[in-house]
């Protein structure tokens, strides 16, 4: 009986220890860094939250991924690692404009948060580094 229950305790143990360890998803991608720098009107904007996603089938990455500008509005795009950039492909950018509150407001209103509708983009090409330059907003919106 003793080593029916031993059994049964290692098999749980392992069944326990397997589903702490993280997904693999597979090998990954090579990633080249993506940086850039956002200014609202005019000035560098810190906390603007910029997400990415792929326009389609340019990469393999197809969740959007988003990072926050810094108090220089500067921001740096992260797949698997902090500032590791994003695999090859072409990429839309969006942005919101956080206000810091309880619940966090877009100050854009929504106006640049739509990436079926972005105009902005980048594309990243295997073992180069990415320069999105510098991208202009207006608090009112676009074209305003």
């Amino acid at each position: 009986m003793t080593g029916i229950k031993h059994g049964l305790m290692l098999l749980v143990t392992g069944l326990l220890i397997g589903c702490h360890q993280p997904p693999t998803g597979g090998p990954r991608l090579p990633t080249s860094p993506v940086t850039g720098i956002v200014f609202v009107d005019g000035n560098p904007a810190e906390m603007v939250e910029v997400t990415c996603q792929s326009d389609g089938e340019s990469s393999a990455i197809k969740y959007p991924l988003t990072t926050t500008t810094d108090k220089d509005g500067k921001f740096s795009l992260t797949t698997y690692q902090t500032g590791d950039g994003l695999p090859e492909g072409t990429y839309v950018l969006a942005f919101k404009w956080l206000e810091p509150s309880l619940v966090p407001v877009d100050k854009f209103k929504g106006a640049y948060a739509d990436l079926k509708k972005s105009t902005f983009k980048v594309t990243v090409i295997k073992g180069q580094k990415c320069d999105a330059g510098t991208i202009e907003l207006s608090s009112k919106g676009p074209g305003k």
